[in-house]
């Protein structure tokens, strides 16, 4: 049993980094469903990014890919209101509830099975247009075994969140997110806040180094006002080419101590 202080949006980053450290991965992860654990330190930048913004206190927060609970856990700890974490793999919703449930007291964390791909980026199923949020987190897969699956995270976190969206996507995509966001979608606004380095270990049977440190973008998106209803109709997103480059996928890693390389874009569809 692990034990978490009294959950407060001012904690230290190191504090946080230390209580996600004790969080299980996946015992098993699969691979075409792009599985590798949010590790403690990618985690904690991203809260310490999203507290400036005043994202998580009080707030109710969705987790999109919820996996085995350490962006949502996170959360709780950080002050979040509600919290809620999705994901269509049921192994990967008995880690997160396990995960979360290993805390004294145990953390209050509602977990839903839902495909966010095939249901909530296309407004289809029971969760379409009732699942909505203040802030949406998501380490997203990148799109190499599913072409489009980055963008359909998006989309579908654009119909649930009505202030932010917090999401990390391979650098190398930086030009077609934004276009994507800003001009597909109608963000009122998509920035990097920082790039990110995944140091990500071997995980998998065809991965042949010890590691591979993959440079990701931790992007914070605002929807457009009118959210889901503004969102144009998509049957697919594979078109969109996002985890199509010759980078390997991504996973896990120590996030960047100098922020650098900022980069904004504002507006409705106005681009850079």
């Amino acid at each position: 049993t692990r034990r978490a202080t009294t959950p407060r949006a001012g904690m230290k980053r190191k504090h946080l980094e230390s209580l996600l450290s004790h969080v299980d991965g996946f015992a098993e992860p699969k691979q075409d469903l792009e599985q590798y654990a949010t590790n403690p330190e990618l985690c904690a930048g991203v809260m310490h990014c999203a507290n400036r913004f005043g994202d998580v206190r009080d707030k109710c927060v969705v987790d999109l890919g919820v996996g085995c609970g350490m962006l949502s856990i996170a959360s709780v700890l950080c002050d979040a209101g509600s919290v809620i974490g999705v994901d269509v793999d049921d192994d990967a919703l008995d880690a997160a509830r396990d995960n979360a449930e290993a805390f004294e007291p145990a953390l209050e964390i509602d977990l839903v099975r839902c495909d966010v791909i095939e249901s909530l980026a296309k407004g289809r199923g029971r969760w379409a247009g009732k699942l909505r949020a203040d802030t949406v987190f998501m380490n997203p897969p990148f799109g190499t075994r599913r072409r489009g699956a980055d963008a359909a995270f998006i989309r579908a976190a654009f119909r649930i969140a009505t202030g932010a969206v917090y999401s990390l996507h391979k650098s190398s995509t930086r030009a077609h997110i934004e276009k994507f966001a800003v001009n597909t979608l109608k963000a009122r606004k998509a920035e990097v806040l920082a790039q990110l380095r995944y140091d990500l270990p071997a995980t998998y049977a065809h991965h042949r180094q010890k590691s591979v440190e993959i440079a990701v973008d931790l992007w914070r998106f605002e929807p457009p006002e009118d959210g889901a209803d503004g969102l144009p109709d998509s049957d697919d997103d594979s078109d969109d080419d996002g985890g199509s480059d010759d980078g390997s996928d991504g996973g896990s890693s120590g996030i960047a101590r100098d922020f650098s390389r900022k980069a904004n874009v504002s507006g409705r569809g106005s681009g850079r």
